[in-house]
């Protein structure tokens, strides 16, 4: 099992700037620990995510050496796919060979209608940008002509260490599991455990369909909040109060604009939330537990947990990344 963090970096009512050089403290406290990746969201126009992932990352690239550094996920509609290739291949080189980059048409219209892409077109940009960011970061020139782009011979200068670089991707369907699983993808889902197990059956059907072995399974995950303190009760009572200004970055743009959110939240509390299994706060062996849970129930081999959001202090989050890497992947690991 490889454990990995993940970050929407949303607001906490720090000035940005301070906020922004914490993350880069806790970064390299991840690398210390023993992480495999660090993997940021995507967000724009909102507070759930106050700096742009690409550049935070580039600068995370200085400041570590063997963590995995990449995107959960990167909105392909809303960069030009030239742009997009050129930046992956930048993070690489920066990283020497260390980034995951996860890729997606993003998860909210208001967001893509914001830089001109309707909602009704994401996925068939993304369709389009996806294929010409697999061309460009293998080959010298990129020849494509679709209904959103049109490249004749476009030259590639800039080229990634990792050839072939992996591209991952976060569904909720069976048929985008195949998918992955045809395209060699590591996987993701946010979905509850149950249902992931549907997505991790039907990749590793299609994986053995393809004559692949189990053994070269990529990741194959789940993203989770959790918050772990000597104590059950100090947990619960860091992740609620952190939660509160989360929900509001989370639900901002839905509510500003009066659009319908997504059933992203299944309560209002995270106590309400990890009462369904789906998130966690408390001590070490019940982390344990939990982890252990989600891996038989889920089907995977990855877990991408997001230790710090809302208000919560770099002092209480790095108290839980360190009570994880300790007391709970060992067990794992």
């Amino acid at each position: 099992m490889l454990f990995a963090v993940f970050d929407h970096n949303d607001a906490s009512g720090q000035p940005a700037g301070r906020q922004i050089a914490e993350r880069l403290d806790l970064v390299q406290a991840y690398e210390r620990l023993g992480y495999y990746a660090y993997q940021m969201a995507e967000h724009h126009g909102t507070p759930l995510g106050i700096a742009t992932p690409h550049l935070l990352l580039a600068a995370a690239s200085q400041r570590t050496s063997t963590i995995r550094l990449g995107t959960l996920i990167s909105i392909l509609p809303l960069i030009h796919p030239l742009r997009m290739i050129e930046e992956a291949a930048t993070l690489d080189q920066l990283s020497g060979g260390r980034l995951v980059l996860g890729v997606g048409r993003g998860v909210s219209p208001i967001e893509t209608g914001f830089h001109g892409v309707p909602g009704d077109e994401a996925q068939a940009r993304f369709d389009e940008a996806f294929e010409i960011l697999r061309m460009g970061l293998t080959s010298d020139v990129v020849d494509f002509h679709g209904k959103f782009y049109q490249f004749d011979s476009a030259p590639i200068v800039t080229h990634p260490v990792q050839q072939p670089m992996p591209l991952w991707y976060a569904t909720m369907t069976p048929d985008k599991a195949r998918w992955c699983a045809r395209n060699v993808m590591p996987m993701l889902a946010l979905i509850p455990s149950p249902r992931v197990r549907v997505l991790t059956d039907a990749y590793r059907a299609e994986w053995a369909a393809l004559g692949r072995a189990e053994a070269d399974l990529p990741p194959l995950g789940i993203s989770r909040q959790i918050v772990i303190a000597d104590t059950d009760e100090k947990a619960m009572e860091i992740a609620n109060r952190s939660f509160v200004s989360f929900r509001h970055s989370i639900s901002y743009l839905w509510h500003k604009f009066g659009v319908p959110m997504p059933p992203v939240l299944a309560a209002d509390t995270f106590e309400g939330i990890a009462a369904t299994g789906h998130c966690y706060a408390g001590d070490p062996a019940g982390a344990r537990a939990w982890v252990a849970e989600h891996a038989e129930t889920a089907g995977i081999n990855y877990m991408a947990l997001e230790f710090c959001f809302g208000d919560m202090t770099v002092t209480e989050s790095l108290r839980s990344v360190e009570l994880f890497a300790t007391e709970v992947m060992p067990a794992f690991t």
